[in-house]
C-alpha cells in the first residue's frame, strides 16, 4: 500500500514539472545562433573588423532583442529587435583596433524573450599586428649590478614590410636608465620583417639609485599612426657590495642586555672577483662589531651589539665595514639606539 502510494506521489510530482516545462515552452521563441565567435584572423593595427552574426527563430512566436551590450573597443551598428518565427535575424557589430594589439577577445551581450536562453554572449577575436613592433616583447625586465653593463636590448621593427620606418628617439620615465640607439642592416636583419630596424640598448647612470625600478620607455617614431610606442621596464639594481638591511634599527632596548643585530654583506660582482672584509667597526665605543664568513670572498655576516656598560641615551652611529674592492674600499651604515 506504502509502495504504491510514493509510486502515485512520484509520478504526480513528475507530471506537474512536465506540465510546467511544457507551459514555459510552448507558444515561446527560441533563440538559435549558428556562430556564437567571429575569429577575423591577423589583421593589422588601426583596421576595422566588421562582423555579422546570424539569429535563428525556432520558436513558435515572435523573438524580441531586449537589447545588445558590447564591451570596450567593440561598437555595434545594428540588430533586428525582432525575428519572426522561422526568420533569421542579424546582429552587426564593428571593432576598432587601433587601440589594441596582438591576441584580442571582445564580448558582446545579447538579452532576448527567450525563456530557455535570455542572455547569450557572442565574442569577436583577433590577432592584431601592431603599427610598430618591440622584439622580444614590449616588456623589459633586468636584475643589474650598478656599476656593471646591464646587457638589456630590444628591437624597433615597423610592421608594414613596404614602408619605411624613423624611430627619432627613445626617451625615459626615469633619469638613471639611458638608452642608444643604431639601425640595424645587412645580416643583422630579422627576415620576414619590415627593413626599418633599430636595436636599443638599455644602460644605468653612474648615480642610479639602488632598488626596485618601475619605467617606461617611449619610441618616438616618424609614424602618424603610432608616435609614441611605450615599452615597460621593470627590475631590480644591486650594489656592489650589497648590505641587507641598509641600516642597523635597535629601537629602545637595555644595553645590559647586550642585544645584537645582524648584516648580510653580499658581493654581487658577475667577472668573478672575490672581496674580503677585512674590518667592522662603530664610531661610538657603545657598540661592537664581528663579522663572520659565510661564503669566503662573496657572502659575510656581520654582528653589531650593544655593550653591557654602555650609557643609558640616545645614540646615532656610523658602522664603516672595511673591504678590498678597488671601488668600494669602505661601505658605511647608519646605527641607531635608544639605550635604557
Amino acid at each position: 500500500m506504502l509502495k504504491n502510494l510514493l509510486t502515485f506521489v512520484a509520478l504526480a510530482v513528475m507530471m506537474t514539472v512536465a506540465a510546467t516545462t511544457f507551459a514555459q515552452t510552448e507558444g515561446s521563441p527560441a533563440l538559435v545562433v549558428a556562430s556564437k565567435v567571429m575569429d577575423a584572423g591577423t589583421v593589422s593595427q588601426g583596421t576595422t573588423v566588421d562582423a555579422v552574426f546570424d539569429l535563428v527563430n525556432e520558436g513558435d512566436t515572435k523573438l524580441v532583442i531586449k537589447a545588445v551590450r558590447p564591451t570596450c573597443g567593440c561598437t555595434v551598428a545594428d540588430f533586428d529587435k525582432e525575428i519572426a518565427p522561422g526568420a533569421t535575424g542579424h546582429i552587426k557589430a564593428k571593432l576598432d583596433t587601433k587601440d589594441f594589439s596582438g591576441p584580442i577577445s571582445k564580448s558582446i551581450l545579447v538579452m532576448t524573450d527567450d525563456p530557455q536562453s535570455p542572455t547569450v554572449t557572442l565574442v569577436i577575436k583577433a590577432n592584431i599586428r601592431p603599427f610598430v613592433e618591440i622584439l622580444p616583447r614590449p616588456l623589459i625586465r633586468f636584475n643589474a649590478v650598478l656599476n656593471e653593463p646591464m646587457n638589456q636590448t630590444f628591437i624597433v621593427v615597423g610592421a608594414d614590410p613596404e614602408a619605411a620606418l624613423t624611430v627619432r628617439s627613445v626617451e625615459s620615465s626615469v633619469p638613471f636608465l639611458a638608452t642608444s640607439m643604431r639601425q640595424l642592416g645587412g645580416d643583422e636583419l630579422i627576415e620576414g620583417k619590415s627593413k626599418s630596424q633599430y636595436e636599443i640598448t638599455l644602460s644605468l647612470t653612474d648615480d642610479a639609485p639602488v632598488g626596485p625600478v618601475n619605467a617606461v620607455l617611449s619610441v618616438n617614431t616618424d609614424l602618424k599612426e603610432a608616435p609614441k610606442v611605450p615599452v615597460k621596464v621593470y627590475g631590480v639594481i644591486r650594489a656592489l657590495i650589497h648590505v641587507t638591511p641598509s641600516q642597523v634599527q635597535f629601537g629602545s632596548v637595555e644595553a645590559k642586555s647586550r642585544p645584537g643585530r645582524n648584516l648580510i654583506v653580499v658581493n654581487n660582482r658577475t667577472d668573478g672577483t672575490r672581496v674580503e672584509i677585512t674590518g667592522a667597526k662603530v664610531d661610538d665605543p657603545a657598540f661592537d662589531a664581528q663579522v663572520t664568513t659565510i661564503e669566503q670572498g662573496r657572502r659575510y655576516q656581520v654582528t653589531v651589539v650593544i655593550k653591557a656598560d654602555a650609557d643609558p641615551g640616545s645614540r646615532d652611529a656610523t658602522l664603516t665595514l672595511t673591504t678590498t674592492d678597488k671601488d668600494f674600499p669602505t661601505v658605511t651604515v647608519p646605527v641607531r639606539a635608544s639605550l635604557r
